[in-house]
């Protein structure tokens, strides 16, 4: 053999030699090791909105300030809600007034079973109850007026307002039909709030007529236990009336507390949409609150995952800040594709099929809280060390 052929046989075995220690060598330092660049930090970002609508009357914060959880973002004019918890405040005193006049009428009805002069004289004290009882309705249903007209009143200048703004064009016809609505409602409350006082002066009518009744009746005596009956049975359902008035009295109390929207937990301010006097729905979306906790979404191919399991360590590097590691752990493995979980999943049923190498998503969390301000979006590169 020449000694070139020799040599160029003699530097081909080297190069082989060569290719050979370095796959060996590729193949150890990537044994039990799964990697991927297609990552990035992610966050449970969550859109915030009020539970009640109305005019928002301030703002206090601005785009990418920090909050703590508690810290008061928005606050909506709280007038209407006002308003609902004055009602339904009148109204429960109005049920608390009828039961009293309930649980009289019952002691008076029992005390009439002992028949003659003391039965009289029962029904006569009794029906004066009914008529204290009857007044304080009346002072109720009074109050209850005054409370209506006024917000008759307020509505009633509003939708003037309104109207002339809107002739102005300076606001859409849409909150002119929400100040006309205010006014329709405002009336129908009086209306209402009247109907309440006439029936309460008619009650009242009623039980001065009984003391006159009672007062003719000193020697007669009748059967009771029907009465007893009935009288025990309308008590029973002023004091359901008086639990139903507290419960939507209570839920008022409730949704005037909506009116403050404040933080769900620690994070930061963006896509702020809320501006002063702007009107919003209950569930209209004001801003975003990214939280500081963070975590990793790594998308392996479908060939990787074998063998991955939650507790897996993982070696993090993240574009953001070349030459820093940070470790994790495996927290999750999706059980699907991330293309299942896509706006149109792919239907390989029919037609020409290609197959593509397919990516399952894999939440990581971190081992250590990062000292470095981590933000929700930044690229990453990711190795689990894969156990089994």
């Amino acid at each position: 053999m020449k000694p070139k052929a020799r040599r160029a046989y003699f530097i081909l075995g080297i190069v082989a030699a060569v290719v050979a220690a370095a796959w060996g060598l590729h193949h150890w330092w990537t044994a039990g090791k799964e990697s991927t660049d297609d990552a990035q930090v992610d966050a449970d970002v969550v859109p915030l909105a009020g539970r009640v609508g109305g005019v928002i009357k301030t703002v206090k914060v601005v785009d990418h300030q920090s909050v703590k959880k508690g810290d008061v973002l928005f606050e909506i004019d709280p007038a209407d809600l006002d308003v609902e918890v004055a009602r339904t405040e009148a109204e429960l005193d109005a049920a608390k007034a009828q039961k009293d006049a309930a649980d009289a009428q019952v002691a008076v009805v029992e005390s009439s079973s002992s028949g003659g002069l003391s039965t009289a004289k029962a029904q006569v004290s009794g029906a004066d109850a009914s008529v204290r009882a009857s007044d304080d309705m009346v002072h109720a249903a009074e109050a209850a007026v005054a409370r209506a007209k006024a917000d008759l009143q307020i509505a009633d200048t509003e939708l003037t307002n309104t109207k002339t703004l809107f002739g102005k064009e300076a606001i859409t016809k849409r909150e002119l039909d929400r100040a006309q609505q205010q006014h329709d409602v405002a009336r129908a409350a009086l209306d209402a709030a009247n109907a309440q006082l006439g029936s309460a002066r008619e009650q009242k009518r009623l039980a001065s007529s009984r003391v006159a009744e009672a007062q003719g009746r000193l020697t007669q005596s009748t059967p009771v236990e029907a009465q007893v009956a009935a009288a025990r049975a309308n008590a029973e359902l002023a004091a359901a009336r008086v639990k139903a008035a507290s419960v939507a009295h209570d839920k008022a109390k409730l949704m005037r507390s909506y009116a403050t929207i404040t933080a769900p937990s620690d994070g930061t301010i963006s896509k702020l949409a809320g501006l002063v006097g702007l009107s919003v729905l209950p569930g209209q979306s004001l801003l975003m609150l990214v939280p500081n906790e963070t975590y990793v979404v790594a998308n392996f191919k479908e060939g990787q995952i074998k063998g991955m399991v939650p507790g897996d360590v993982v070696d993090i590097e993240l574009d953001a800040y070349p030459g820093d590691e940070f470790e994790g752990v495996v927290d999750t493995v999706s059980p699907a594709t991330g293309a299942r979980f896509s706006l149109i999943p792919p239907d390989n049923a029919t037609g020409n099929f290609v197959k593509v190498v397919q990516r399952v998503p894999v939440k990581i969390t971190w081992k250590k809280k990062p000292s470095r301000d981590l933000r929700a979006g930044l690229s990453a590169e990711v190795t689990v060390h894969v156990k089994h």
